[in-house]
């Protein structure tokens, strides 16, 4: 299925809001992360998934948000 960029975003949105609601729930902080590879390994999909939506926006999409100060490393 071809999501069209708002859908991505909003994919994105609510992946980055799920995973911060986990990690607050479960009082996970950056050195439990830094220190505990089962953690890292439980965020990991959830970045990943980020980072695909993230990288299949259209360049038309990225050049807007680029231009307004919205940086995307893979350009």
């Amino acid at each position: 299925m071809k999501y069209t960029d708002e859908q991505r975003i909003e994919k994105m949105t609510i992946t980055t809001e799920k995973l911060l609601n986990y990690l607050d729930t479960n009082h996970i902080s950056q050195e439990d992360i830094l220190s505990q590879e089962t953690i890292r390994w439980t965020i990991t999909t959830p970045l990943y998934n980020i980072g695909e939506h993230a990288y299949a926006l259209s360049d038309e999409y990225k050049m807007v948000y680029n231009a307004h100060g919205f940086s995307f490393c893979f350009l």
